[in-house]
């Protein structure tokens, strides 16, 4: 991306988005529950004492928007970040593989492709071993919704690009993974909002098919800022034939009835795409919770302004996770929340567990255990029953920071609804952000599709002159899973063996390397090689690179006399020339 790209960039960030969304009401606040502090309120730091410091930490994009829209996922080999409106590709230790690239150059050719709107979303299909990544555009006169799939597990290489005409506007788009499809849902004001693409086709660059609804069954949220998002599916996929996923939650303060979450059910058909349905399918009633900062985006206190932040009250935060465990299946999401009415954020969680037919709520709880704020959360569940917790944190006295915590695997097995893990901190604020109050507007953890167990999470933090920057840091919650154990034992275990040394070989043309043949009968069964001819190491053979001087062979008969020839060659292969004039250096040896 060059100069003139990001003052471009700087130019449209400049430009207000959503204004109109940032007035909210709650009509029945006078009635809604809780009266008093949230009844799930941890108060108190997780004191496990397994607590540990990020095991990779560095700094992410800079965005020139309010808000940087960070989010990432890990791979096989690689760490992907997505913002406002540029990507990078990293090593899992930090170093710069690609980018920063402008997010639209990864659909160059389809539709919209030209416009570099926002509202990314990266994530990694690991069933498929692929990438997966989104933006709307919206500069033409219809709005588009652009997706790209990897061609292979290497995000640096060629990807699918699909361009997929979508309702007006298509706002703050969510994305789950599931084995029939890629599902979304967007923030709009009317039309469809909920969405799944044809993922079967995407994965080979096919003609993917697109089904759309219009919720009947949205949460009120009066501002009109309203998304459903999609369940992402990780791990091994949902049992066979079961609908995508999404949730939401009522709160009673705006909605009325009582505070709830509400899970929703898409079944697509392929073969027949107008058979596919789409239903709100539960109600869950769960503690009663507050989400009322107020009639605006000036909720979150920061030292040394007035300025205070968006805590983004009104949506489930990226990404509620799914996982199938065999004899039962979780969902874990979460949403921030007021915990006493003072506009002291925390972070409300669930973990929702299904063993047969329905959800149930399995935990839950708020977690606020001091006077800062805590708020742009995301939540997810490893595959050893460890939870990993990733938000912003600010206050009066704090500038914005990253931090994290979790819940052990001894406090997962009891659901108690206790993150016991100690907060750690991933970054340290240093300034508030004073040129606006939109924060954010999501954050991303994923668990490393590598072993299932290690965190990765990225969120925004403020630099000098109000930089709008990023982390990216892994963690871990306990002491790791045991490592496997050896496939096989060492073969031709033996005290028995001789070492071979030698003076390297000197004159204008320098060996490539030598070999050294053995043979237990006679100098002449160690046979002379033929040029063009390479000879593969075996136990009677060993080819050893010029400066190394010596070799061993093992796993030898006792009191037995072993013979040895050593040919010095160059080149490989069909080019291999070894020296075999003159006179060929030979020793023979007795194993003891």
């Amino acid at each position: 991306m060059t100069a003139d790209d990001f003052r471009i960039m700087q130019l449209q960030a400049d430009m207000p988005r959503n204004e109109e969304l940032q007035n909210r009401s709650y009509p029945f606040a006078e009635t809604a529950l809780p009266i008093g502090p949230d009844p799930a309120w941890q108060k108190e730091m997780g004191s496990a004492g397994n607590s540990k410091a990020p095991i990779v930490t560095f700094d992410g994009q800079n965005s020139p928007y309010y808000p940087p829209d960070a989010n990432g996922v890990a791979g096989p080999n690689h760490y992907m970040q997505t913002i406002n409106s540029v990507y990078s590709i990293y090593s899992k230790t930090g170093t710069l593989m690609a980018g920063p690239t402008n997010l639209n150059l990864l659909f160059t050719g389809v539709t919209g492709a030209t416009c570099n709107d926002g509202d990314p979303i990266i994530l990694y299909d690991e069933q498929a071993d692929r990438w997966m990544v989104a933006e709307f555009s919206i500069c033409g006169a219809n709005d588009y919704m652009l997706v790209a799939v990897s061609q292979t597990n290497d995000p640096t290489g060629a990807w699918h690009k699909y361009s997929f005409d979508v309702a007006d506007m298509p706002d703050y788009e969510k994305f789950g993974i599931w084995q029939d499809g890629y599902y979304m849902a967007t923030n709009n004001s009317s039309g469809k909002d909920i969405y799944v693409f044809e993922r079967s086709q995407m994965l080979i660059g096919g003609t993917a098919q697109m089904v759309g609804f219009d919720n009947p069954w949205r949460p009120s949220t009066i501002d009109g800022f309203v998304c459903v998002p999609p369940v992402d599916n990780d791990g091994a996929f949902a049992p066979a034939g079961s609908p995508g996923l999404f949730v939401a939650f009522n709160d009673d303060a705006i909605g009325g009835g009582s505070d709830q979450l509400w899970i929703y059910a898409l079944a697509v058909n392929w073969t027949t795409p107008a058979s596919s349905t789409f239903a709100r399918t539960q109600q869950l009633s769960v503690a009663a919770f507050d989400s009322n900062f107020g009639n605006n985006w000036d909720n979150i206190k920061q030292p040394g302004t007035t300025n205070e932040l968006d805590a983004i009250p009104m949506v489930v935060m990226n990404a509620p996770q799914y996982r199938n465990f065999g004899t039962y299946q979780t969902m874990l999401l979460c949403h921030t929340v007021d915990v006493d009415n003072t506009d002291h954020a925390g972070i409300r969680w669930y973990e929702l567990r299904k063993t047969a037919s329905t959800w149930s709520v399995r935990q839950q709880g708020t977690y606020a255990p001091d006077a800062h704020s805590r708020w742009m959360g995301s939540i997810n569940l490893n595959g050893f029953g460890e939870i990993g917790l990733g938000y912003s944190i600010s206050s009066s006295t704090l500038n914005p920071g990253i931090r994290y915590c979790g819940q052990s695997s001894t406090a997962y097995a009891t659901g108690a609804g206790v993150l016991d893990v100690t907060e750690s901190v991933i970054t340290a604020g240093a300034y508030s952000q004073t040129g606006y109050n939109r924060w954010g507007d999501y954050s991303g953890i994923c668990v490393d599709p590598t072993n299932d167990y290690t965190f990765w999470y990225t969120n925004q933090y403020m630099g000098t002159s109000d930089a709008r920057k990023t982390r990216i840091a892994s963690f871990q919650i306990g002491a790791g899973p045991a490592s496997p154990e050896p496939t096989n034992h060492a073969a031709n275990f033996s005290g028995h063996c001789i070492t071979l040394n030698w003076a390297e070989a000197t004159g204008a043309v320098l060996p490539t390397g030598y070999l050294v043949r053995m043979s237990n009968i006679s100098f002449s069964n160690c046979a002379t090689p033929l040029d063009g001819t390479e000879v593969l190491d075996d136990a009677s053979n060993k080819n050893v690179a010029y400066g190394v001087g010596n070799t061993v062979f093992g796993g030898l008969e006792p009191n037995t006399v072993y013979y040895f020839k050593i040919f010095g060659y160059t080149g490989s292969g069909t080019s291999i020339d070894y020296k075999t004039d003159g006179t060929v250096q030979q020793i023979s040896l007795e194993a003891k």
